[in-house]
């Protein structure tokens, strides 16, 4: 796992090598063991070196073919690279080292661009020089596990896994985004469509670009498709799911580094844990987080299966203190980023790195096999609509559900009948606008009357139609499963991890994304995934089979933070010395009175605002440290 940066020119301006190398090093963490810089006519690429695979130089980046004419850096794992190494070898290319970087050299000059990436399973962000063709070359992995930013200026293009790199050689002066920041808003995570600066882009998952002296191509590879199943019954699914997952582990489990793996105590984490024990010689090591608060503590079921694997268990509590960290997590995700799991994903990222350099996870699960209530909303929504006229649908049972809310709330039996109505009206595309930490009334309500004029003609929820509308599933939830892989994975889940992950110089690695897993989960008939509407009914099946009952069939948790309880308490005036400060209030973006409102309403447990709140106070945070410069990542509250 590394850090990759670079600048094309296309003109005869020669490549800076003070601006190439303040891209490469504010990257330090995500490689701390080597740093590399290649400037030619054209071209400057820079690498941070976090040593996996071959740990010797001989792995030292920018990696070139035997005469000089292509250049790589790259980020990431080629889990399938030994094979293909092997292939190339017959073919008479010639290796220098034993990393799986160089695969992609040969491979490149071997098979092309297009096969290459046929060939190679693996999560990654590279950048290929061709000096014979003088293009330049960006690729980003098939689900978007590894990021890769790039801003193309003035016959330049600068490109980095770290937005900060592409700011930094921009003079750190790049205008706010506000159509990104509406998005932010609306989701707490910024597009892969968009980032939070004017003019810099991110590297769609899937997809490469080709820079040359007059354009840029951009070329989607591959493509996840839920049109075809297959015909197994429920025992031949559960094997087929069995295998691929374990195919999958294994791959991963190639290191020349110690291993290990997060343990949340969910289904998706302990299968994975599971099948590491079954496929290694040692125990495996298992790290997990908790917290005082019971309602947010899942460490009894990660013990369990720890236990039941008699794995190398070791844990975290997270305390109210640990916002002391949050100005270095602003700093490290570059763009404003709300999801308050990236607390305990960075801490437990940091204790696990004291121990192995390599963790697995367990991330990807739900968005394969249906593991979020919002498909199971689209399940029985999907059902409402076809039972149901639109009249009734539409009109009758949404009136009925808003007037039992405002008599007695959104809870129990009147929360059911809500969601329902939410999920069964208008068509599938409908149901993609509930949800939102700030919807569209609440954005009504937040936004000063100037900001409202600016962005009058935008709508974040328009991200979530465009993929929804590009489904080829057959019917809502496999849809809803396509639309989670191409927007909530990459946006929310895959960001926080890689970026806590590399601010701890840890690689995470995570077998359901396996592309072969992922297109094989397509293969599986949403009524075996959501069976009677159990969420994730095929692989709780499974786990059954490998981990303790009472660690398969419970309550399903998120991994957040009780945040929300902080800000009622030790952080109330965090909040409110935040967002209501003169600095926040100046930018004319928000409402005083509608900001004090939330602020009034949460501390006095009238509702609750927590990601509203924590999104908010990010926001501002991340102005404060990218437009302001008036804190920094060392700054404490």
């Amino acid at each position: 796992m590394c850090g990759v940066c670079g600048i094309y020119t296309k003109g005869t301006e020669k490549v800076s090598r003070k601006t190439l190398e303040r891209m490469r090093d504010v990257m330090v963490n995500r490689g701390p063991d080597d740093a590399g810089i290649y400037i030619a006519d054209h071209i400057g690429l820079g690498h941070r070196r976090l040593s996996i695979i071959d740990l010797s130089p001989a792995g030292h980046q920018p990696l070139s073919n035997e005469d000089r004419t292509i250049w790589l850096v790259f980020n990431g794992e080629i889990y399938n690279f030994i094979g293909l190494r092997k292939q190339l070898i017959r073919k008479g290319h010639i290796f220098r080292s034993g990393t799986d970087a160089e695969v992609l050299v040969h491979g490149y000059e071997e098979w092309g661009l297009d096969e290459l990436l046929e060939k190679i399973n693996g999560m990654f962000a590279f950048a290929i020089w061709d000096a014979d063709k003088e293009i330049c070359i960006l690729v980003r992995d098939r689900v978007g596990v590894k990021p890769l930013f790039y801003l193309e200026v003035n016959g330049k293009v600068y490109f980095s896994s770290d937005i900060k790199s592409v700011w930094l050689a921009h003079n750190e002066d790049l205008q706010v985004n506000y159509e990104a920041m509406q998005h932010f808003l609306y989701s707490y995570c910024i597009p892969q469509e968009y980032s939070i600066f004017n003019g810099v882009k991110k590297v769609l998952p899937a997809h490469y670009i080709i820079f040359d002296k007059s354009k840029a191509i951009s070329n989607n590879y591959w493509k996840l498709s839920f049109a075809t199943k297959e015909i197994y019954n429920e025992e031949e699914f559960i094997t087929a799911t069995e295998n691929n997952l374990k195919a999958a582990v294994k791959r991963r489990m190639i290191s020349d580094v110690p291993l290990g793996a997060f343990l949340s105590g969910g289904v998706d984490s302990s299968l994975v844990v599971a099948m590491m024990a079954q496929l290694s010689d040692r125990p495996v090591k298992t790290f997990s987080i908790g917290f005082h608060e019971d309602s947010y503590n899942e460490l009894k079921y990660a013990r369990m299966v720890a236990e039941y694997y008699a794995t190398e268990h070791h844990e975290f509590v997270v305390k109210p203190d640990a916002l002391n960290i949050l100005p270095e997590i602003v700093w490290s995700y570059g763009e404003p980023f709300a999801d308050s799991s990236q607390i305990p994903t960075y801490y437990v990222a940091k204790m696990t790195r004291e121990h192995v350099t390599v963790a697995l996870t367990g991330d990807g699960g739900d968005e394969s096999f249906a593991g979020y209530e919002n498909i199971v909303a689209q399940y029985y929504g999907s059902k409402y609509r076809k039972l149901l006229p639109a009249v009734v649908r539409n009109n009758v049972l949404p009136a009925m559900a808003n007037s039992l809310v405002a008599a007695v709330a959104r809870r129990g039996f009147v929360s059911k009948v809500k969601t329902l109505t939410e999920f069964g009206r208008g068509e599938f595309c409908d149901s993609l606008e509930n949800g939102g930490v700030f919807n569209h009334g609440y954005l009504k309500a937040l936004y000063s009357e100037k900001f409202k004029s600016i962005l009058s003609a935008h709508e974040p929820k328009d991200i979530y139609f465009k993929y929804g509308l590009a489904a080829d599933g057959l019917d809502e939830v496999d849809k809803a499963l396509f639309v989670d892989i191409k927007t909530r994975l990459p946006n929310d889940y895959l960001t926080k991890v890689d970026v806590a992950t590399m601010m701890n110089s840890l690689e995470a690695r995570s077998p359901f994304l396996d592309y072969k897993l992922v297109e094989f989960a397509a293969k599986i008939p949403s009524s075996v995934k959501v069976k009677h509407g159990q969420q994730k009914y095929l692989l709780k099946k499974l786990a059954a089979m490998l981990l303790p009952y009472d660690a398969v069939y419970r309550k399903k948790w998120g991994f957040g933070i009780p945040i929300g309880f902080w800000f009622r308490g030790r952080l109330q005036s965090v909040i409110k010395e935040t967002l209501l400060s003169e600095r926040a209030l100046s930018r004319g973006y928000f409402s005083e009175a509608f900001v004090k409102q939330l602020i009034g309403e949460h501390v006095l447990g009238v509702k609750d605002h927590t990601h509203r709140l924590w999104t908010l106070l990010n926001l501002e945070l991340w102005h404060q440290m990218f437009i302001d410069k008036v804190i920094t990542a060392n700054s404490s509250f």
